[in-house]
């Protein structure tokens, strides 16, 4: 696993590397990761992204974009002040776009590919103000995961994007017999340059 992971970061950098030309994009947005896990309610945490991205086309029609992404997300339990969950996620968004150009100011696309996921750090802090990693081998929590989806966006003007877009995690992301899968809703404003 992990060296499919390494491989799929190396081709990510190596796309992102390909044209200098190429337009690239600095972006911050809302989101949001559900965690669904077998038999319980669906849990979430919300927080702030910034993304980092190179797209290129291909034609009018089609390109891609490869990037990095830095999510930081936090929930509070609002029923126990004190409990609550802090996780850094570094994701690496390969995609594919389609693109409908209304004109050479207003163009509207779709993107789907795949999204490598690194959580750097996940914290717990439970009811009684104790805080504790979940990578610390109490818990049979995996930090990797690969997320597949899609979504649509706006690019105006050749200056700016917006975008919404969902990724359902591949992975089980409990080293045990439960199951936990994680999906993220992201919305992007970017900055384009040349």
């Amino acid at each position: 696993m992990k060296k499919s992971l390494f491989l799929l970061i190396a081709a990510a950098l190596m796309a992102v590397g390909v044209n200098a030309s190429a337009q690239v994009g600095v972006g911050v947005g809302p989101t949001s990761r559900f965690y669904f896990e077998k038999g319980q309610d669906v849990n979430y945490t919300y927080g702030v992204q910034l993304c980092l991205d190179d797209s290129k086309r291909f034609s009018d029609y089609f390109g891609y974009s490869a990037g990095v992404d830095f999510g930081t997300y936090g929930r509070k339990d609002f029923f126990k002040e004190e409990a609550g969950l802090t996780e850094l996620y570094v994701d690496i968004p390969v995609r594919l776009k389609f693109y409908i150009p209304f004109s050479k100011d207003f163009q509207l696309y779709f993107f789907g590919g795949v999204v490598p996921s690194v959580c750097i750090t996940s914290l717990k802090k439970t009811e009684n103000n104790t805080r504790f990693s979940r990578f610390d081998g109490v818990t049979d929590y995996s930090r990797y995961d690969v997320l597949a989806g899609g979504g649509l966006g706006v690019e105006l003007n050749e200056t700016f994007r917006f975008s919404v877009g969902y990724d359902h995690g591949l992975l089980d992301r409990y080293r045990n017999d439960e199951v936990l899968k994680v999906a993220t809703v992201k919305f992007t404003f970017a900055v384009l340059f040349y």
